[in-house]
């Protein structure tokens, strides 16, 4: 499954993402791991990972993406 993740830093700015796979938690950091597959000729697969320090945002939102069903 895959989901939808939102935060917000404490000095204002928000980030939003899709194709968040898998989180990892640490003693004040948190890591968000996705992979991005672009419709290209031979559909290109880009992972990606962001570490977010507990200390700089304001909070994290994550909800599951809505699978499309064959």
């Amino acid at each position: 499954m895959r989901y939808y993740y939102e935060y917000k830093y404490k000095n204002g700015n928000k980030v939003c993402g899709h194709n968040l796979e898998k989180i990892e938690f640490f003693d004040n950091y948190i890591r968000l791991l996705g992979v991005d597959i672009i419709p290209t000729y031979d559909c290109e697969v880009r992972y990606w990972g962001t570490l977010l320090d507990m200390n700089e945002i304001e909070y994290l939102k994550i909800d599951p993406m809505l699978e499309k069903e064959n």
